[in-house]
């Protein structure tokens, strides 16, 4: 992946603000990226969108947005670059899509009079092969588009005004699976449907209670780091909820904000990265829940504001999963972000029994990451280095060291000179040492980023 301004629609409305990849010391679980990767534009503003869309809209209640690399960008885009994606986002308020039409060019579905017309579009889906669906809330329906790698065409509906298997009264959330699968969370009927590639009907799941968010991974995703792994998510209970279900509807798990501790919650949209872990927006305080594939709690990022690393009531969410690039639409605006790792606990402990002396080193961690430990002594001189690009998974982790210089360590040249008091093959000796660990996320970030933490232990 080169480092160009590329990306998203969304570049091509941020402002540029020549922020470096840091985490200020916060969380780190995600962060802006490099400044040459993007010429510093992390943030879509009303003003930019004005710069390139002139008159013919502003954001107006921005609501779902996705994320794509179309297969027919091989041969438009004569670059080779795969980090290109396409991004579509809902601008339902002014009832269009705004989406990128090349990597230099933004367009708008829904204002020309030869376009379908929507009446408050929610929730939106698509995936490399052009296929592009919305939950058009207001007309009761599903519209079909298909991206020819150059626009939006129109293809068709699914659904209309009515209770029975098949129709709609509101939808909102829409998800599409690498079958073309297709579903649809209808808030007023309390149900999911699902349509396959033929717009025909193939399945309705009852006992929701108003469903709006929906993501799925599904058979035959490419950027899967289990393709064993397939369930859908869905956000129901008042923006309460979060249920885990199979393909065939029956549920596996669920889990609450109340259960989280997070108070006030309005869980809106969901999306599932490259690990299958879920990423929710929290309208009301401004933030993203990050969940495991079981829905164990991991962490919360961001804050209410207009700030570096707050959000301003988020909303949709898209993210490509093979490099972690992920784009936030919000009131007015969208932010574009790349998933990290934080450590939220680095701590090491000497422990003795008997005979034996170990060091024990325990860490908390936002994501999976590559983990490499250094030993540094009273003066800050390296001693030794634990780990070296170890892979860890998410949560926590654990390391045991017998305290022994080891004769050779990878990764580090051998004609490095060590202090003369710590010989290679013996025992630490007393005295007190600093642990510092750096961990990289196992996405593009590793090449820019490591969250750096320390922490000091004594041998006595």
């Amino acid at each position: 992946m080169k480092l160009k301004n590329y990306l998203t629609p969304i570049i091509l409305l941020l402002i540029s603000c020549n922020l470096m990849v840091s985490a200020d010391g916060n969380n780190s679980a995600y962060i802006y990226p490099p400044w040459k990767h993007t010429w510093g534009v992390v943030r879509a503003t009303p003003f930019k969108l004005r710069l390139f869309a002139g008159d013919k809209t502003h954001f107006d209640d921005p609501q779902g947005i996705a994320a794509v690399r179309l297969e027919s960008w091989e041969d438009t885009t004569k670059t080779g670059d795969d980090d290109e994606i396409t991004v579509y986002g809902v601008n339902s308020g002014d009832n269009c899509i705004i989406y990128n039409r090349s990597m230099f060019s933004l367009d708008i579905y829904g204002l020309d009079p030869n376009h379908v017309k929507f009446n408050k579009p929610w929730g939106i889906a698509a995936d490399a092969k052009g296929r592009v669906y919305i939950a058009d809330r207001g007309n009761s329906r599903i519209v079909r588009l298909r991206n020819t790698g150059k626009k939006l065409e129109y293809v068709g509906v699914l659904g209309e005004l009515g209770d029975a298997p098949g129709m709609f009264v509101e939808p909102r959330g829409v998800a599409l699976d690498p079958q073309g699968t297709v579903y649809v969370t209808d808030v007023a009927l309390n149900r999911v449907t699902l349509f396959n590639d033929s717009s025909e009907i193939i399945d309705v799941w009852e006992g929701f209670t108003e469903p709006d968010g929906i993501a799925v991974v599904g058979p035959g995703e490419k950027w899967n780091y289990k393709p064993k792994q397939t369930f859908v998510i869905v956000i129901d209970s008042l923006h309460q909820r979060v249920r885990k279900l199979s393909l065939e509807g029956d549920l596996l798990n669920q889990t609450s904000a109340m259960d989280w501790g997070v108070k006030d919650a309005y869980l809106n949209y969901v999306v599932l990265d490259y690990h299958n872990q879920l990423i929710i927006s929290d309208k009301n305080n401004g933030c993203l829940h990050k969940l495991d594939a079981d829905l164990n709690y991991i962490t919360s990022f961001g804050e209410a504001g207009k700030g570096k690393y707050q959000f301003d009531e988020p909303r949709g969410i898209a993210i490509y999963r093979r490099f972690g690039q992920l784009i936030i639409s919000e009131r007015t605006g969208a932010q574009y972000l790349w998933v990290a790792v934080d450590v939220s606990r680095f701590e090491a402990k000497v422990i003795i029994d008997s005979v034996w002396r170990d060091l024990s080193i325990d860490f908390e961690i936002s994501e999976p990451a590559y983990c490499e430990i250094d030993v540094l002594d009273s003066y800050g001189r390296f001693v030794t280095r634990l780990s070296i690009r170890r892979r860890f998974p998410v949560g926590v982790g654990n390391l045991k060291w017998d305290l022994r210089v080891p004769r050779k360590i990878a990764g580090i040249s051998t004609k490095s000179e060590l202090p003369p008091q710590y010989k290679p093959g013996q025992r630490l000796p007393d005295g007190r040492y600093t642990l510092r660990g750096r961990f990289r996320a196992t996405y593009s970030s590793r090449e820019f980023f490591s969250k750096e933490v320390t922490t000091e232990f004594v041998i006595e």
